[in-house]
């Protein structure tokens, strides 16, 4: 079965620099989907556009950080004049913070939170705007299956990432009666730069391994097929819900 509604659309990507945000990136373009990517490093931005173009895609690269305003409303009119408005949104940018209860700090806690859900919301308020206009569209957030668990030493990243679920649901309702469909995607563990660095511990990747069903790491684009999904006219009445890729973690965790 061929995805439609993706054509001649755009999609915004954040922290569309590397990892799933990139594979997210090239997937959509891929399905003819216009992309504006955005991330802070500038130069593997650019990197992701020519890969994008070399294909026959279209796609032009932002550097923004997302908890700026200022940087939010640039990205956003680039777009606009660009491709003439957006359909998708895709939150992706987010932080990652490792340090006890204890020891983590107001400042700590708030900066990731800036980062993984406030930028999040305040960019999907603006976005659905212009989609409203358009006559619907499309946002999916990237959460992560540890915003359902409690972990140790993750409080800060699995605040944000429970925090994005409840979101979604939110704007979902609200934005319903617009024909904007709100979805999270909860990745499990993905061959990311990040993930390659912790995998090469033994005892730790064999202790991940052994709470996978699917006894392997997942790849960014198992991810991003599955964004493309929840983009495309088949998942239009599908909103609101958190949906994991994960191979099965979370149920067995």
């Amino acid at each position: 079965m061929e995805l439609t509604g993706l054509k001649d659309k755009t999609s915004v990507v954040t922290g569309a620099s590397r990892g799933i945000g990139r594979a997210i990136a090239l997937v959509l373009a891929k399905s003819g989907v216009n992309v504006v990517c955005c991330a802070r490093n500038e130069e593997l931005l650019i990197q992701v556009c020519a890969e994008i173009e070399e294909e026959g895609g279209r796609a032009i690269s932002v550097k923004t950080d997302v908890t700026s305003a200022d940087d939010r409303k640039h990205m956003l009119d680039k777009c606009i004049s660009a491709f003439g408005g957006v359909d998708f949104l895709i939150n992706n940018a987010g932080i990652h913070l490792e340090k006890s209860s204890l020891e983590l700090s107001d400042e700590e806690i708030r900066r990731v939170m800036d980062v993984n859900f406030i930028a999040m919301f305040s960019l999907s308020r603006d976005a659905a705007g212009e989609m409203v206009k358009r006559g619907g569209g499309k946002i999916v957030n990237m959460g992560s299956f540890w915003g359902q668990l409690g972990v140790r030493k993750q409080v800060a990243y699995c605040t944000s990432k429970a925090a994005i679920e409840a979101m979604t649901r939110c704007m979902a309702v609200e934005l319903a009666r617009n024909n904007i469909q709100v979805n999270a995607v909860a990745p499990g563990h993905i061959m990311t730069d990040i993930s390659k660095g912790a995998l090469e511990n033994e005892k730790l990747r064999n202790l991940i391994l052994s709470k996978i069903p699917a006894k392997r790491i997942g790849e960014p684009e198992e991810v991003a097929y599955f964004v493309a999904f929840l983009c495309s006219q088949q998942s239009d009445y599908i909103t609101g819900h958190v949906h994991c890729v994960d191979g099965g973690q979370l149920i067995s965790w």
